[in-house]
């Protein structure tokens, strides 16, 4: 992405300040990096190594693939593992 400009006029995110210019001398973007584990900019979501969950759920609304309530407790539970967030996200999918 950096490569090929994407990164130079929209909020994104990496690895850390200074990551991207490592890698790509050709790298423009740094007044529109964010600090954050996970960034979306309209149909642009990157992250960084760390913000992998976090990229999944943006992506995951974006697509509108989950109610609000679905996504919640789909990133309570990936973020927890605990068996009752599990329990919480199956009630609120639909029951065919």
């Amino acid at each position: 992405l950096a490569h090929a400009g994407i990164l130079d006029n929209r909020p994104h995110t990496s690895n850390g300040d200074g990551f991207l210019e490592m890698f790509c001398p050709a790298y423009k973007g740094k007044d529109f990096y964010v600090d954050e584990p996970a960034v979306a900019d309209q149909n642009l979501v990157t992250a960084s190594a760390t913000g992998s969950l976090l990229w999944a759920k943006l992506i995951i609304e974006k697509l509108g693939v989950f109610a609000p309530e679905t996504l919640e407790a789909w990133r309570a539970y990936f973020s927890t593992g605990k068996a009752d967030h599990f329990f919480a996200l199956l009630k609120t999918l639909p029951q065919d």
